[in-house]
């Protein structure tokens, strides 16, 4: 479908937030419905948006998936133990398309356990609570504390940290500010280890990003940024990425699901063989300003390690990099590809909207 030619999306959401702890359990529904009919007139976007009623069905759907939820909860962890999550079930209909890859219902979330770091969860499709798993479950949990992190050591990231790469090149390589990126002149070049595959897969099912067609009606398609280190995509309009945050927005240019090919990396291999280093368990946010050539990562629980023995560690600190730089820097590709249990949301102008990240583990060498 031709973004010149109208088009309407229908959208039916249901998300509820639970916190407390599971056995006194407190939440918040929010529920929305609407019509959105788009058109393009010369160079101007026209939307006239609609809201309607949430049917029913959608409602106890969501309360069935909290009752799963809670009962999981109960079941793993203290009755006195904090709990944050959140349950989500969209329906997206696009110029008269349905296919499941425009649903998506799952929950996510963290337990907190006083004096440590977070536990954090997603669901299966099943509704079947899964856990970020790694090395540092068995490692001690009291260590002298790390004050900052020494930038000439290499770092290694967990699985869970797909939001760096999401940043430095999901947002670097959209269309609309492809000229100002740091890596508009470098497109066709080798900007990263070879082992190094990066993609936006709207296509795969059941996922926080899946769609059959974006909220424009253009087929989605899979859109292959980095192959084996050399730059070689974007995401444009042509692709079918383009997204809403809710059926009252204007649909804007986003990646769908970020995923980074298996490698041939040993990640146990680089711990126990890597006189000293960090290891990140995962990377809670970060940001990339248009126009700029840096990305700011905010860092989850992260240890010093010495040939694989924790030394020390820091729970929340932030690094900066650029981001040629970062891409340059990375050494090794993990053969351990992991899809991440929890849903993450990407902020663009204001508009959050879901997706999932899958990658493997990551080595970067020290700054020299």
């Amino acid at each position: 479908m031709s973004l010149d030619r109208a088009h309407v999306m229908s959208e039916q959401q249901c998300s509820l937030v639970l916190t407390g702890t599971p056995s006194q359990p407190q939440w918040t529904m929010t529920r929305r419905a609407g019509d959105a009919c788009y058109r393009v007139q010369g160079r101007r976007r026209l939307q006239d948006a609609v809201s309607r009623g949430v049917a029913a069905g959608l409602v106890h759907q969501a309360e069935r998936w909290l009752s799963r939820l809670l009962v999981q909860l109960r079941a793993l962890s203290s009755p006195a133990t904090e709990v944050h999550a959140r349950v989500l079930l969209r329906r997206r209909q696009v110029a008269g398309v349905t296919d499941y890859r425009q649903q998506f219902q799952g929950f996510w979330g963290r337990l907190k356990h006083g004096g440590s770091w977070d536990t954090a969860f997603g669901s299966s499709r099943q509704g079947q609570a899964v856990f970020r798993r790694g090395p540092w479950e068995d490692w001690p949990r009291v260590l002298p504390a790390v004050k900052a992190l020494e930038p000439a050591l290499p770092l290694i990231f967990s699985p869970y940290c797909g939001t760096m790469l999401h940043e430095a090149l999901g947002h670097t390589l959209e269309a609309e500010y492809l000229a100002g990126s740091p890596l508009a002149d470098v497109i066709g070049s080798l900007v990263s280890h070879h082992d190094l595959t990066a993609m936006d897969r709207p296509d795969l099912g059941e996922m926080a990003g899946s769609m059959s067609h974006d909220d424009t009606g253009r087929p989605a398609t899979a859109t292959t940024l980095v192959h084996r280190g050399i730059l070689v995509g974007n995401l444009a309009a042509e692709n079918g990425v383009q997204r809403r945050a809710s059926y009252r927005d204007f649909p804007l240019i986003r990646a769908s699901n970020f995923v980074v090919k298996a490698g041939t990396g040993d990640p146990l291999d680089w711990l126990q063989g890597i006189p000293r280093a960090y290891y990140v368990c995962w990377v809670q946010s970060g940001n990339w300003l248009p126009d700029s050539d840096r990305v700011k990562l905010l860092f989850g629980p992260t240890f010093y390690m010495e040939y694989g023995q924790p030394r020390g560690y820091i729970n929340w600190t932030s690094m900066t990099f650029s981001v040629k730089d970062l891409l340059a820097r990375i050494v090794g590709v993990g053969s351990d590809f992991t899809v991440d249990p929890v849903v993450h949301w990407c902020v663009k102008r204001n508009q959050s909207v879901p997706m999932s990240l899958a990658t493997p583990s990551l080595l970067l060498r020290g700054y020299r």
